[in-house]
């Protein structure tokens, strides 16, 4: 039987659940939370997930920043799109979505794929990036993760579950989701699996499923491979963390990113896996909070470089 999700929504530090609206941008409904006072900060999450992935970083920041987190489209809870290269459409979507939240630069903070999109759009739009905060992203190396190929559909499994679609298929996308998820999302799965739960219940229809598929093969048909190099004219302040044990986006490209960006805060975390805003919150947003200090106004003065850590 196929569960409905539950999204845990996001709420502030006393627990309350904060307002959300559906904001029409660039004609695509766009489901969006935007809270707080102050400099703002935006939210992206990666492939599959929603606003809700940044859950246990929202509300520490609150009391000190304007925080604007969204389901990025086609995820989620907005729109779907028609293109069938997301980044060519990401490419005018995220300015529009700044113009509609009137909002000149902000802070970015992009995990996954949405690490590579807040690359993408530090480079096109360098003037509305005042700082760069990356999440284990996709896109550094020269060729797409391997984990891309399956989850475009190519796997074997995938297109004979779809091929012909039964009563059974959704305990098969369900049981194929979890075992993927378990082996490659956090370095201990045992600890997590109602988040686990959570990201196979958004795609466990035939539908849903088909769409996250669909969404996969735009992002390879994206990959251009060079996107390590052409990052070293980003200027900005640059932050970066990444788990020593991350099974989807290899560390190494966060090591390769380090060598590239030598004024980069950069942090390598032990024993955590994909998601380290989701395993490690405390000590992840320790980290945020701190780089977001130290770089208020940061864009008038150099940056110290700081040692990598291991938590």
């Amino acid at each position: 039987m196929t569960r409905t999700p539950r999204h845990p929504g996001l709420h502030d530090a006393k627990g309350r659940e904060l307002e959300h609206q559906l904001l029409d941008v660039d004609g695509v409904a766009t489901y969006t939370v935007d809270a707080g006072e102050g400099s703002p900060i935006l939210f992206v999450h990666g492939y599959g997930d929603t606003a809700d992935g940044w859950r246990r970083v929202v509300p520490g920041l609150l009391e000190t920043n304007r925080v604007i987190a969204i389901d990025v489209p086609p995820f989620g809870r907005s729109g779907r799109i028609s293109e069938r290269e997301l980044f060519d459409f990401y490419a005018g979507y995220f300015p529009a979505l700044l113009d509609r939240l009137e909002i000149k630069s902000a802070t970015l903070v992009g995990h996954s794929l949405g690490g590579a999109i807040a690359l993408r759009f530090a480079l096109a739009n360098p003037k509305r990036v005042a700082r760069l905060g990356l999440v284990a992203p996709a896109g550094l190396g020269k060729k797409p993760p391997w984990w891309w190929r399956p989850i475009a559909g190519n796997g074997v499994a995938w297109r004979a579950a779809l091929a012909i679609p039964s009563p059974l298929t959704p305990l098969i996308i369900r049981e194929g989701m979890s075992r993927f998820l378990d082996l490659r999302l956090f370095h201990d799965s045992r600890a997590l699996r109602q988040d686990i739960r959570h990201l196979v219940d958004l795609h466990s229809t035939t539908k849903d499923f088909g769409a996250l598929l669909e969404a996969g093969r735009a992002c390879i048909a994206s990959y251009t491979g060079t996107l390590l190099e052409d990052s070293k004219a980003i200027t900005c302040p640059k932050f970066m963390v990444w788990g020593r044990h991350d099974g989807l986006v290899p560390v190494s490209e966060g090591l390769a990113f380090q060598q590239a960006h030598p004024d980069a805060d950069v942090h390598i975390l032990e024993r955590c896996g994909h998601y380290p805003q989701i395993e490690m919150p405390g000590r992840f947003n320790r980290l945020l909070r701190a780089w977001i200090a130290d770089t208020a106004g940061a864009c008038d003065k150099p940056l110290t470089r700081r040692t990598v850590e291991a938590a």
